[in-house]
């Protein structure tokens, strides 16, 4: 599944049509329930994020231009403003990456990122930059590795060859996350 295809896909799966909930902050031009004038949102794309991806400003847009916003635009919004600016698309297209860029479409991409940077264990800045791409890649394998590492000893053990387990052990966890094979890889 592409990034398009899932934001198309959770837009549909999640997202309702014209809202006008007085008391959902994102309905208003201003971003504050009950301040200005009642926009809607639509799609899940509010007055904020539909003036950004076409340039004029949030208090420019109408409730009928809310109303008329399509599906596609919709998908438009949610690439270029949560999927590519916000720099998703530098990280390993994934189900884990899906689910981050939907977090980036309900509560926006800087809080996702800092969730995702608090998660793989950098400083939580927000901004997906070098750091942030390399240590999700390498989080992103450190558990299948550990895995496959417990597959391996358990198969070593069951071979009943006490002579030899040491070493296989050994060479098993130099392949693990922090040894020098690990670093070097990178």
């Amino acid at each position: 599944m592409t990034p398009r295809e899932f934001i198309a896909g959770f837009i549909g799966a999640h997202e309702g049509g014209l809202s006008l909930d007085r008391a959902d902050n994102g309905n208003y031009a201003s971003g504050k329930a009950g301040v200005g004038p009642l926009i809607g949102s639509k799609y899940g794309v509010t007055a904020q994020a539909l003036a950004k991806h076409r340039g004029v400003s949030a208090a420019s847009i109408t409730a009928a231009q809310m109303a008329a916003l399509t599906v596609d635009e919709a998908v438009d919004i949610g690439m270029s403003l949560y999927f590519e600016a916000p720099g998703f698309n530098q990280l390993p297209w994934n189900r884990i990456t899906a689910s981050i860029v939907d977090k980036a479409w309900g509560s926006g991409p800087k809080q996702a990122i800092k969730l995702m940077q608090r998660m793989i264990g950098v400083a939580d800045d927000g901004v997906i930059g070098p750091v942030t791409i390399r240590a999700y890649a390498d989080w992103l394998e450190a558990e299948p590795a550990k895995q496959w590492a417990d597959v391996r000893i358990a198969f070593d053990t069951s071979l009943n060859q006490p002579r030899f387990i040491n070493g296989w052990n050994n060479r098993t966890r130099s392949f693990l996350p922090g040894t020098a094979w690990w670093k070097a890889w990178a």
